[in-house]
């Protein structure tokens, strides 16, 4: 049965069954063939527009036939080799009359890639922070996502190799040891910008007193492809401290630090760590003090970690003495002047424009402890910034202010004095700077 509705009328139906129109018999062959033609032109149709409702697959028969009353008027391939034939008439246009043309449809608005932020899952701030990031952009108009996976050297080296993810934050330190062995690392990640430094804290029995005391024990580094192992082992080295490593997630290494299996715990960005949360409230344990020293200069920053931070774990008088770890965002695998540079680019310059984003509340609040003009290099290494991440910069640069100028001139006159400077020299320095921040706000 087909069915057709002719425009300003009523549906017309059409049978093909027993040879009847409207009820009324039809006789003769000839009869019924103009018959049939005068139903297709009544329809709108021709025979060039009926070949066309040949099913796929099914072949016409050359004569009529009929089955229980019925006239039939195809049959599978089973029964011809030539349904190939019939099957590429059924999809070829039709020649005899041109068919309406459809009104094309509206273009859909192109829908951007979607990022990907890699974080540690040993680094709790730092998982966060990939977090933050993903959302403000999303928001901002690059949608993007955080996962979590192991960001030391090994770790980055196998995301690179499987286009995983698009960005990382990462602790620099770790970066700029592969780049010893691999200069390219420096090539194919750049980063965006320098990010506040993170706490790097060993917990241990109160009856440690120094980092040298830890010589020959037992420590745990956090998972062994994590941040924290990289970071750790290389807080030891530069320490000139050996200890037996062994590897195992921060609660189940706090529970056998707790139970006497091991002599001390290494914590990377942990200061809002749930497994650290309760942990110490016995007393036993503290933060082992790194007092700053020239060989941590050219990597690390000083830090200290409060009783606020830490009650169970720290002097509520007196801080605890640490290092910070340096951090940063990076983009991955986005070598100087290739495509992905130029579309990982993109994404850096809309991160940059809405950095106010990442001031509001509810957001990490090491956002606010960041320079985005910061510098990622050290005395004995260059890291080279994403391109596009440069360029904004660059464009961002005011003119020369000479208050600037005669605060960096009184500051390296008193760095290369003797002693310690002088308290017109502190006085001088103090009113250079908060004159010069003064300008910047």
């Amino acid at each position: 049965m087909t069915s057709g509705t002719r425009q300003g009328g009523r549906p017309t139906f059409f049978g093909f069954g027993t040879g009847k129109l409207e009820g009324k018999p039809l006789r003769g062959a000839p009869l019924r063939v103009a018959v049939l033609g005068l139903a297709i032109l009544v329809a709108g149709g021709d025979l060039a527009a009926e070949a066309q409702k040949i099913p796929y697959g099914m072949v016409p028969y050359g004569r009529p036939v009929f089955k229980n009353g019925k006239r039939i008027l195809w049959h599978g391939s089973w029964r011809g080799s030539s349904v190939g034939r019939y099957a590429r008439q059924s999809v070829a246009p039709a020649t005899a009359k041109p068919m309406l043309a459809l009104a094309p449809e509206p273009a859909q608005p192109a829908v951007a890639k979607e990022f990907t932020v890699l974080a540690d899952p040993s680094d709790a701030r730092a998982s966060r922070m990939a977090k933050d990031f993903a959302t403000v952009m999303s928001t901002s108009g690059a949608p993007g996502r955080a996962m979590v996976g192991s960001t030391s050297p090994n770790g980055l080296g196998k995301v690179l190799k499987s286009d995983m993810a698009d960005f990382a934050i990462v602790s620099l330190d770790s970066l700029l040891s592969s780049a010893k062995g691999d200069a390219e690392w420096v090539k194919r990640a750049p980063y965006v910008t320098r990010l506040a430094p993170e706490t790097l804290a060993v917990i241990a029995p109160r009856e440690v007193k120094s980092m040298q005391e830890l010589q020959g024990k037992t420590i745990s580094f956090g998972d062994l492809d994590s941040a924290t192992s990289t970071s750790g082992r290389m807080l030891f080295s530069r320490l000139g401290v050996t200890a037996n490593q062994t590897n195992e997630p921060l609660p189940d290494a706090l529970d056998r630090l707790s139970a006497g299996k091991i002599d001390a715990v290494v914590v990377l960005g942990g200061e809002e760590s749930p497994a650290l949360s309760d942990f110490g409230s016995d007393g036993r344990f503290h933060i082992v003090p790194i007092p700053w020293s020239p060989a941590l200069e050219p990597v690390y920053a000083p830090a200290q970690v409060t009783a606020a931070e830490r009650p169970n774990l720290v002097n509520p008088t007196v801080p605890v003495e640490t290092i910070g770890e340096p951090m940063a965002l990076v983009a991955l695998d986005a070598a100087p002047g290739s495509s992905r540079a130029d579309g990982l680019g993109r994404i850096a310059r809309l991160f940059l424009d809405n950095y106010d984003g990442f001031l509001s509340e509810g957001r990490d609040s090491h956002w606010r402890d960041v320079n985005l003009a910061a510098d990622a290099s050290w005395p004995t290494a260059t890291w080279l910034r994403l391109g596009a991440a440069q360029s904004w910069l660059d464009a961002k640069k005011s003119s020369a202010d000479g208050s600037l100028e005669t605060f960096r001139a009184s500051a390296k006159s008193a760095a290369a004095s003797a002693n310690w400077p002088s308290a017109a020299d502190s006085d001088r320095l103090y009113e250079g700077l908060t004159h010069w921040r003064g300008l910047m706000q």
